[in-house]
């Protein structure tokens, strides 16, 4: 098992944005639980737009998610709800992709607000 993969021990609680409602409201997918590195810290980076942002959390995860997603710390259970908004979740504002030494695994940030 390499480094990344070892690193992933914690949960966390992820919903993919889908599109907007008649009323502009993003709808989201059913929620999945994933495999992540959760550090609840404030890190300055720049969003899609070019202008510098302070993360909340950043969570290095198991897959590609997309800007605007949601996740949210912590195991999924019966309790979960289908709408990330009523949960604290947070909205991933950045994503990167680092790739190991031999470019066979990528090391996946999501720098979250």
């Amino acid at each position: 098992m390499s480094v990344i993969a070892k690193m992933r021990r914690q949960k966390a609680v992820w919903w993919a944005r889908q599109s907007q409602d008649r009323y502009g409201r993003w709808t989201f997918s059913p929620p999945i639980e994933i495999s992540c590195r959760w550090e609840d810290s404030m890190v300055e980076f720049l969003d899609a737009r070019g202008e510098t942002q302070t993360s909340k959390a950043v969570a290095y995860v198991d897959r590609e998610l997309s800007i605007g997603d949601r996740l949210m710390e912590g195991e999924m259970d019966s309790n979960t709800p289908d709408d990330p908004m009523s949960t604290s979740s947070y909205e991933v504002r950045r994503m990167d992709a680092l790739p190991n030494f031999k470019a066979s695994e990528r090391l996946l940030t999501a720098y979250l607000g």
